[in-house]
Protein backbone atom coordinates (compact mmCIF):
# COMPACT_ATOMS: atom_id res chain seq x y z
CA UNK A 1 0.00 0.00 0.00
CA UNK A 2 2.78 2.23 0.79
CA UNK A 3 3.96 1.71 -2.64
CA UNK A 4 0.73 2.76 -4.25
CA UNK A 5 0.37 5.99 -1.67
CA UNK A 6 3.70 7.30 -3.60
CA UNK A 7 3.20 6.23 -6.62
CA UNK A 8 -0.34 7.63 -6.60
CA UNK A 9 1.50 10.77 -5.15
CA UNK A 10 4.01 11.21 -8.14
CA UNK A 11 0.94 10.83 -10.82
CA UNK A 12 -0.65 13.24 -8.73
CA UNK A 13 2.35 15.71 -9.27
CA UNK A 14 3.11 15.03 -12.78
CA UNK A 15 -0.47 16.02 -13.72
CA UNK A 16 0.10 19.12 -11.94
CA UNK A 17 2.85 19.91 -13.50
CA UNK A 18 1.55 19.25 -16.77
CA UNK A 19 -1.57 20.96 -16.52
CA UNK A 20 0.24 24.06 -15.29
CA UNK A 21 3.52 24.61 -17.62
CA UNK A 22 3.57 25.09 -21.25
CA UNK A 23 6.50 24.47 -23.39
CA UNK A 24 7.23 24.63 -27.06
CA UNK A 25 9.85 22.63 -28.82
CA UNK A 26 9.36 24.01 -32.64
CA UNK A 27 11.44 23.98 -35.53
CA UNK A 28 13.44 27.11 -35.12
CA UNK A 29 15.35 25.07 -31.39
CA UNK A 30 13.07 27.36 -28.96
CA UNK A 31 12.16 25.08 -26.48
CA UNK A 32 10.44 27.31 -23.45
CA UNK A 33 8.84 26.47 -20.20
CA UNK A 34 6.33 29.07 -18.30
CA UNK A 35 4.55 29.01 -14.82
CA UNK A 36 2.81 30.86 -12.46
CA UNK A 37 1.85 30.75 -8.99
CA UNK A 38 -0.64 32.78 -6.59
CA UNK A 39 0.19 31.76 -3.42
CA UNK A 40 0.40 34.34 -1.05
CA UNK A 41 4.12 33.30 0.50
CA UNK A 42 6.77 35.09 -1.90
CA UNK A 43 9.30 32.07 -1.94
CA UNK A 44 6.62 29.40 -2.03
CA UNK A 45 5.06 31.09 -4.95
CA UNK A 46 8.13 31.06 -6.86
CA UNK A 47 9.36 27.43 -5.88
CA UNK A 48 6.07 26.26 -7.39
CA UNK A 49 6.32 29.04 -10.64
CA UNK A 50 9.97 27.84 -11.47
CA UNK A 51 9.34 24.50 -10.77
CA UNK A 52 6.53 24.56 -13.46
CA UNK A 53 8.68 26.37 -15.67
CA UNK A 54 11.83 23.93 -15.69
CA UNK A 55 9.15 20.58 -16.25
CA UNK A 56 8.65 22.55 -19.75
CA UNK A 57 11.77 22.66 -20.72
CA UNK A 58 12.16 18.95 -20.21
CA UNK A 59 15.53 17.40 -20.64
CA UNK A 60 17.27 21.37 -22.24
CA UNK A 61 18.88 23.21 -19.42
CA UNK A 62 17.46 27.12 -19.30
CA UNK A 63 19.91 29.43 -20.67
CA UNK A 64 17.98 32.32 -19.64
CA UNK A 65 15.23 32.75 -16.70
CA UNK A 66 12.59 36.08 -16.66
CA UNK A 67 10.50 36.41 -13.29
CA UNK A 68 7.43 38.87 -13.46
CA UNK A 69 6.36 39.73 -10.20
CA UNK A 70 3.37 41.57 -7.88
CA UNK A 71 5.09 44.41 -5.98
CA UNK A 72 5.44 43.45 -2.85
CA UNK A 73 6.27 39.59 -3.58
CA UNK A 74 9.77 41.21 -4.97
CA UNK A 75 11.49 40.15 -2.32
CA UNK A 76 15.43 38.16 -1.71
CA UNK A 77 13.03 35.73 -0.57
CA UNK A 78 11.25 35.13 -4.10
CA UNK A 79 14.77 35.11 -5.61
CA UNK A 80 15.44 32.03 -3.72
CA UNK A 81 12.84 30.56 -4.33
CA UNK A 82 13.56 30.91 -8.04
CA UNK A 83 17.28 29.84 -7.35
CA UNK A 84 16.22 26.22 -6.11
CA UNK A 85 15.69 25.37 -9.93
CA UNK A 86 18.23 27.66 -11.79
CA UNK A 87 21.55 28.88 -11.75
CA UNK A 88 21.52 32.90 -10.27
CA UNK A 89 23.22 34.32 -13.51
CA UNK A 90 20.41 33.41 -16.02
CA UNK A 91 17.46 34.91 -13.68
CA UNK A 92 16.25 38.55 -14.56
CA UNK A 93 12.86 40.03 -13.64
CA UNK A 94 11.02 42.58 -13.24
CA UNK A 95 8.06 43.98 -10.56
CA UNK A 96 4.81 44.47 -12.87
CA UNK A 97 1.20 45.90 -12.01
CA UNK A 98 -0.08 41.99 -13.32
CA UNK A 99 1.79 39.13 -15.16
CA UNK A 100 0.56 38.22 -18.12
CA UNK A 101 0.81 34.73 -18.97
CA UNK A 102 -1.53 32.08 -20.66
CA UNK A 103 -2.24 31.31 -17.34
CA UNK A 104 -3.67 34.50 -16.13
CA UNK A 105 -3.91 38.20 -16.00
CA UNK A 106 -5.30 38.71 -12.30
CA UNK A 107 -8.67 39.42 -13.57
CA UNK A 108 -10.26 39.32 -9.71
CA UNK A 109 -7.20 41.33 -8.48
CA UNK A 110 -8.77 43.68 -5.03
CA UNK A 111 -6.46 46.26 -6.75
CA UNK A 112 -5.09 47.70 -10.39
CA UNK A 113 -1.78 46.86 -9.12
CA UNK A 114 -1.91 43.09 -7.68
CA UNK A 115 -0.82 42.00 -4.18
CA UNK A 116 -0.09 38.57 -5.31
CA UNK A 117 1.36 36.96 -8.76
CA UNK A 118 4.26 35.42 -10.10
CA UNK A 119 5.31 34.44 -13.58
CA UNK A 120 8.50 32.50 -14.74
CA UNK A 121 9.21 32.29 -18.01
CA UNK A 122 12.50 29.73 -19.06
CA UNK A 123 14.11 29.37 -22.30
CA UNK A 124 16.11 26.98 -23.40
CA UNK A 125 16.97 24.80 -27.01
CA UNK A 126 19.13 26.15 -29.68
CA UNK A 127 18.94 30.25 -29.30
CA UNK A 128 21.71 32.87 -28.09
CA UNK A 129 21.32 34.84 -25.52
CA UNK A 130 23.62 38.00 -24.32
CA UNK A 131 22.29 40.50 -21.57
CA UNK A 132 23.15 44.14 -21.08
CA UNK A 133 22.88 46.46 -18.00
CA UNK A 134 22.53 50.42 -17.61
CA UNK A 135 21.82 51.98 -14.58
CA UNK A 136 19.91 55.18 -14.81
CA UNK A 137 20.04 56.63 -10.90
CA UNK A 138 22.88 59.19 -12.00
CA UNK A 139 22.81 62.87 -12.57
CA UNK A 140 22.43 63.33 -15.97
CA UNK A 141 19.84 65.56 -17.66
CA UNK A 142 19.88 62.95 -21.01
CA UNK A 143 20.17 60.01 -18.59
CA UNK A 144 17.46 58.09 -20.25
CA UNK A 145 18.13 58.54 -23.62
CA UNK A 146 22.21 58.27 -22.53
CA UNK A 147 21.10 54.63 -20.84
CA UNK A 148 19.51 53.87 -24.22
CA UNK A 149 22.49 54.36 -26.08
CA UNK A 150 24.94 52.63 -23.81
CA UNK A 151 22.27 49.44 -24.08
CA UNK A 152 22.55 49.07 -27.68
CA UNK A 153 26.59 49.50 -27.37
CA UNK A 154 26.75 46.67 -25.31
CA UNK A 155 24.27 44.05 -27.16
CA UNK A 156 26.02 45.63 -30.24
CA UNK A 157 28.85 42.89 -30.98
CA UNK A 158 26.80 40.36 -30.05
CA UNK A 159 23.98 41.27 -32.32
CA UNK A 160 26.31 41.63 -35.32
CA UNK A 161 28.34 38.63 -34.67
CA UNK A 162 25.63 36.25 -34.16
CA UNK A 163 25.00 33.79 -37.41
CA UNK A 164 21.29 33.62 -36.06
CA UNK A 165 18.67 35.36 -38.92
CA UNK A 166 16.01 36.30 -36.43
CA UNK A 167 16.82 38.87 -33.87
CA UNK A 168 15.02 40.26 -30.85
CA UNK A 169 15.77 42.78 -28.02
CA UNK A 170 13.41 42.46 -24.74
CA UNK A 171 13.89 45.64 -22.44
CA UNK A 172 12.43 46.83 -18.91
CA UNK A 173 13.44 48.53 -15.95
CA UNK A 174 13.49 51.99 -14.83
CA UNK A 175 11.10 53.49 -17.48
CA UNK A 176 7.44 55.15 -17.38
CA UNK A 177 5.61 56.73 -20.51
CA UNK A 178 7.86 59.38 -21.53
CA UNK A 179 11.27 58.67 -20.31
CA UNK A 180 10.75 55.45 -21.94
CA UNK A 181 10.65 57.51 -25.52
CA UNK A 182 14.31 59.05 -24.85
CA UNK A 183 14.96 55.38 -24.29
CA UNK A 184 13.73 54.12 -27.08
CA UNK A 185 15.67 56.85 -29.12
CA UNK A 186 19.09 56.42 -27.55
CA UNK A 187 18.65 52.49 -28.59
CA UNK A 188 17.62 53.34 -31.99
CA UNK A 189 20.85 55.63 -32.57
CA UNK A 190 22.98 53.08 -30.39
CA UNK A 191 22.23 50.64 -32.67
CA UNK A 192 22.74 52.97 -35.71
CA UNK A 193 20.18 50.60 -37.76
CA UNK A 194 16.87 49.41 -36.94
CA UNK A 195 16.59 45.82 -34.77
CA UNK A 196 13.51 44.05 -33.29
CA UNK A 197 12.55 45.70 -30.09
CA UNK A 198 10.08 45.17 -27.54
CA UNK A 199 9.54 45.73 -24.19
CA UNK A 200 7.74 47.52 -20.83
CA UNK A 201 8.71 49.70 -17.98
CA UNK A 202 9.07 48.52 -14.53
CA UNK A 203 8.01 51.96 -13.05
CA UNK A 204 10.14 54.39 -11.91
CA UNK A 205 13.83 54.86 -10.39
CA UNK A 206 12.93 52.55 -7.17
CA UNK A 207 11.47 49.88 -9.66
CA UNK A 208 12.73 46.64 -8.62
CA UNK A 209 14.42 44.80 -10.96
CA UNK A 210 16.06 40.89 -11.14
CA UNK A 211 19.64 41.44 -12.65
CA UNK A 212 21.26 37.82 -12.58
CA UNK A 213 19.67 36.48 -9.42
CA UNK A 214 20.26 40.41 -7.46
CA UNK A 215 17.50 42.71 -7.01
CA UNK A 216 18.72 46.22 -7.84
CA UNK A 217 16.73 49.61 -8.32
CA UNK A 218 17.73 52.59 -10.54
CA UNK A 219 18.62 49.82 -13.87
CA UNK A 220 17.36 49.42 -17.42
CA UNK A 221 17.91 45.84 -18.85
CA UNK A 222 17.99 44.56 -22.37
CA UNK A 223 18.11 41.08 -23.42
CA UNK A 224 19.27 39.83 -26.64
CA UNK A 225 17.63 36.82 -28.06
CA UNK A 226 19.35 35.33 -31.51
CA UNK A 227 17.63 32.11 -33.28
CA UNK A 228 16.14 30.92 -36.51
CA UNK A 229 13.01 32.54 -36.61
CA UNK A 230 11.38 35.82 -38.01
CA UNK A 231 9.37 38.34 -36.55
CA UNK A 232 6.22 39.86 -36.74
CA UNK A 233 5.66 43.33 -34.63
CA UNK A 234 2.37 45.47 -33.73
CA UNK A 235 1.08 48.11 -31.57
CA UNK A 236 -2.44 48.49 -30.59
CA UNK A 237 -3.78 51.35 -29.82
CA UNK A 238 -7.49 53.08 -29.23
CA UNK A 239 -10.04 52.82 -26.78
CA UNK A 240 -8.92 50.33 -23.50
CA UNK A 241 -10.80 47.09 -24.34
CA UNK A 242 -9.89 43.26 -25.31
CA UNK A 243 -10.92 44.10 -29.00
CA UNK A 244 -7.21 46.20 -29.14
CA UNK A 245 -5.30 43.79 -28.19
CA UNK A 246 -6.87 41.18 -30.43
CA UNK A 247 -6.48 43.53 -33.60
CA UNK A 248 -2.75 44.17 -31.98
CA UNK A 249 -2.32 40.36 -32.57
CA UNK A 250 -4.05 39.68 -35.80
CA UNK A 251 -1.90 41.78 -36.89
CA UNK A 252 1.45 40.54 -36.04
CA UNK A 253 0.38 37.37 -36.75
CA UNK A 254 -0.62 38.27 -40.40
CA UNK A 255 3.02 39.35 -40.80
CA UNK A 256 4.31 35.74 -40.51
CA UNK A 257 3.80 32.98 -43.40
CA UNK A 258 3.44 30.21 -40.25
CA UNK A 259 1.94 29.73 -37.50
CA UNK A 260 3.27 31.59 -34.36
CA UNK A 261 5.44 29.49 -31.71
CA UNK A 262 5.45 32.41 -29.16
CA UNK A 263 5.02 35.97 -28.63
CA UNK A 264 6.05 38.59 -26.08
CA UNK A 265 3.11 41.13 -25.00
CA UNK A 266 3.82 44.03 -23.34
CA UNK A 267 0.62 45.93 -22.25
CA UNK A 268 -0.30 49.55 -20.16
CA UNK A 269 -1.05 49.72 -16.90
CA UNK A 270 -3.71 52.55 -17.35
CA UNK A 271 -5.51 49.44 -20.26
CA UNK A 272 -5.81 47.70 -17.43
CA UNK A 273 -7.58 50.23 -14.81
CA UNK A 274 -10.32 50.78 -17.49
CA UNK A 275 -10.68 47.04 -17.90
CA UNK A 276 -10.80 46.24 -14.36
CA UNK A 277 -13.46 48.59 -13.82
CA UNK A 278 -15.85 46.74 -16.53
CA UNK A 279 -14.98 43.38 -15.83
CA UNK A 280 -12.97 42.58 -19.33
CA UNK A 281 -9.89 41.31 -17.93
CA UNK A 282 -10.87 38.08 -18.33
CA UNK A 283 -11.82 38.34 -21.69
CA UNK A 284 -8.96 39.67 -22.91
CA UNK A 285 -6.76 36.97 -21.82
CA UNK A 286 -9.51 34.93 -23.66
CA UNK A 287 -8.52 36.94 -26.72
CA UNK A 288 -5.05 36.47 -27.00
CA UNK A 289 -5.42 33.04 -26.12
CA UNK A 290 -7.31 32.45 -29.26
CA UNK A 291 -5.10 33.98 -31.29
CA UNK A 292 -1.97 32.62 -30.15
CA UNK A 293 -3.87 28.98 -30.06
CA UNK A 294 -1.44 26.55 -28.31
CA UNK A 295 1.26 29.19 -28.50
CA UNK A 296 2.23 30.21 -25.53
CA UNK A 297 3.00 34.19 -24.66
CA UNK A 298 4.50 35.84 -21.79
CA UNK A 299 4.48 39.32 -20.80
CA UNK A 300 2.67 41.90 -17.96
CA UNK A 301 0.67 45.28 -17.42
CA UNK A 302 2.93 47.81 -16.47
CA UNK A 303 3.14 51.97 -16.65
CA UNK A 304 4.70 52.14 -20.41
CA UNK A 305 5.68 50.35 -23.34
CA UNK A 306 8.18 49.83 -25.97
CA UNK A 307 7.74 48.56 -29.18
CA UNK A 308 7.16 49.33 -32.84
CA UNK A 309 4.41 49.58 -35.51
CA UNK A 310 5.69 46.99 -38.00
CA UNK A 311 9.38 44.54 -38.23
CA UNK A 312 11.56 47.56 -39.75
CA UNK A 313 10.45 50.40 -37.83
CA UNK A 314 12.23 52.27 -35.14
CA UNK A 315 11.01 51.43 -32.28
CA UNK A 316 9.21 53.83 -29.84
CA UNK A 317 8.53 54.22 -26.11
CA UNK A 318 4.82 54.28 -25.55
CA UNK A 319 1.73 54.91 -23.20
CA UNK A 320 -1.66 53.51 -23.01
CA UNK A 321 -1.33 50.36 -25.44
CA UNK A 322 -0.08 46.82 -26.26
CA UNK A 323 2.49 45.89 -28.20
CA UNK A 324 3.52 42.49 -29.58
CA UNK A 325 6.57 40.29 -31.07
CA UNK A 326 5.70 37.10 -32.41
CA UNK A 327 7.62 34.52 -33.52
CA UNK A 328 7.99 32.17 -36.48
CA UNK A 329 9.47 29.53 -37.22
CA UNK A 330 12.51 30.61 -40.03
Amino acid sequence: MPGIRRLALLATVLLFLAMHSQAVDTPAGWIAGIGASSLDDPMAAADEAAAQAKAGLGSSPAKLVIVTAAQPQLTPALVEGVKKHFPADIIFGSQVTSPLSPYGNHPDAATIDVAVGVSVFALGGDTDVSTALVRTDVEDDDVYYNAGVALAEQLKDAIESSERPGRLVVTFGDQYTGSNQDFASGMNDGFEEVWPIIGGASGNVTAKVIYQGEIQTGINLGILLAGDFTIGQSVGEGSHTPAIADQALAEAIGQGDKEPFFAFIFNCRRRRTGMMERNQLAEELSVIKERMGDAPFFGFYGPGEVGAYKPGEAVRGMGFTVVTAVLFAQ
